[in-house]
């Protein structure tokens, strides 16, 4: 990397599993600006993510360059157990993290911040759509927590008088095009010199159809239209010259057909009891913990075990106990001839900066995940094709670096994404003073 880059555009494509860009090819991929961007520049696809690999923890580790035990974020969703499954919330907002960020230090220095849609990020940075919806909701609350927490506030309603296509492509299935629109308005108009875009189709895409389906690939090609036009409003902002882009992506993807509940486990168990509430406002009943000793925290391929009282021993056996069963191979009509989960212990837990709270950690096997059932069977088809938030060891992501920045070229060989965030900060003069990684020489 050479002398300070003064502008950076950090690009995170969800849910990016580096074998796309490694088969490229041999999918027949028509996605011409990503290959531009890693012949020009300097590529992994061996990028070694964090535990547990799921969006809000990785994203996290992307912008601090720390593990989830050190930033704090070790899930998508709030730990609070007494509204355990649905009554949590999301870590929406960048009050959550317990290290320095990008925007953090981008601050510090005077460096302008432009946010779309980056996980955890609330409340931060100049600029800001945030990432941030009504669970159970509609899209129009959804987008008036977005208009209530954006950055400056006003800043939504700006774009959208300006954009008058600003949500027609916008749907159940697909939001990137919006999200587009919103970070190409920032780019061109506020010309930030930080600018955080998250895109996430195709991490929707795979978990409704599998990884490396048709429709993943068809949704990928779209976003490398995405990412050619967030580049071309840079050079209509007269800054593409002096801006270095990265392309990151969070995790990999697993095909799924069957999943595991661990509460339905450990109620067996007599650890936990749960009964049936009726919202007032939403008008639909839902299975609310009321008392427990042991809790499963979810998420997608691992879920840990948390307990109430960290030294409660029989607790801990107990916990364990209830997955004798299923983990001896009695699966019934999903039993594939092994295991269906292994355990992680908290000790190595902790050596891999997971959940640090966690009595221990369940990993599931090939073609299964975890799901957040309280009552009925212990294992169930997935409506879901496809899963990610496994160990790191199971699957890459994928990283470029491209710009006036980079000298270096070509392939950059086995990486952790914990070295992102100090790579991005270098480019911008700046260090993250919490980050566990260490910048790359590019």
């Amino acid at each position: 990397m050479t002398e300070q880059s003064r502008r950076a555009l950090v690009i995170s494509l969800d849910g990016l599993d580096a074998r796309y860009l490694r088969r490229r090819d041999e999918y027949g991929l028509r996605i011409p600006t990503l290959r531009r961007l890693m012949a020009a520049g300097a590529t992994s696809l061996d990028v070694v993510t964090v535990y547990p690999s799921v969006t809000y923890p990785v994203h996290t580790s992307i912008v601090t360059g720390a593990l989830p035990a050190h930033h704090g974020i070790v899930g998508n969703e709030l730990f609070i157990p007494l509204g355990a499954p649905e009554c949590g919330e999301w870590h929406w907002f960048a009050r959550d993290i317990r290290a320095e960020t990008l925007w953090d230090a981008a601050r510090a220095r005077g460096l302008s911040t432009g946010i779309v849609s980056w996980p955890v990020a609330g409340g931060a940075g100049d600029y800001n759509v945030p990432e941030i919806k009504k669970l159970g909701g509609t899209p129009r609350e959804s987008l008036a927590l977005m208009i209530e927490h954006a950055r400056p506030f006003g800043i939504i309603q700006e774009v959208a008088s300006r954009d008058p296509q600003l949500y027609a492509q916008a749907n159940a299935d697909e939001h990137d095009d919006m999200r587009t629109r919103f970070a190409e308005y920032l780019i061109t108009e506020k010309r930030p010199q930080l600018m955080l875009v998250h895109l996430f189709d195709l991490d929707h895409f795979q978990h409704d159809y599998g990884p490396f389906t048709p429709e993943a690939f068809a949704l990928l090609e779209k976003l490398d239209g995405y990412v050619a036009r967030l580049l071309a409003a840079t050079e209509r902002a007269g800054t593409l010259a002096e801006t270095d882009v990265f392309i990151v992506s969070d995790h990999g993807f697993m095909p799924i057909s069957r999943l595991i509940h661990p509460g339905v486990l450990l109620r067996r168990a007599g650890l936990l009891s749960v009964t049936e509430e009726r919202d007032t406002l939403e008008g639909r009943a839902r299975l609310c913990v009321t008392d427990w000793r042991a809790l499963p925290s979810v998420t997608g391929g691992s879920c840990a075990i948390i307990l109430r009282d960290a030294l409660d021993r029989e607790a801990l056996e107990k916990a364990r106990g209830a997955f004798d069963g299923l983990r001896n191979g009695a699966g019934g009509e999903f039993e594939t001839g092994g295991a269906p989960f292994s355990f992680i212990d908290a000790e190595e837990a902790r050596a891999l900066g997971s959940h640090p709270e966690a009595a221990f950690v369940l990993e599931a096997a090939d073609g299964y995940a975890f799901g957040a059932g309280y009552e009925g069977d212990a294992v169930t088809r997935s409506v879901q094709r496809g899963q990610h938030g496994y160990l790191p060891s199971r699957y890459f992501t994928s990283f470029i670096a491209s710009g006036p920045g980079i000298t270096r070229r070509g392939e950059l060989g086995e990486t952790r994404i914990i070295d992102i965030g100090p790579t991005i900060a270098r480019s911008l003069g700046l260090t993250l003073s919490d980050a566990d990684g260490r910048a790359l020489r590019l």
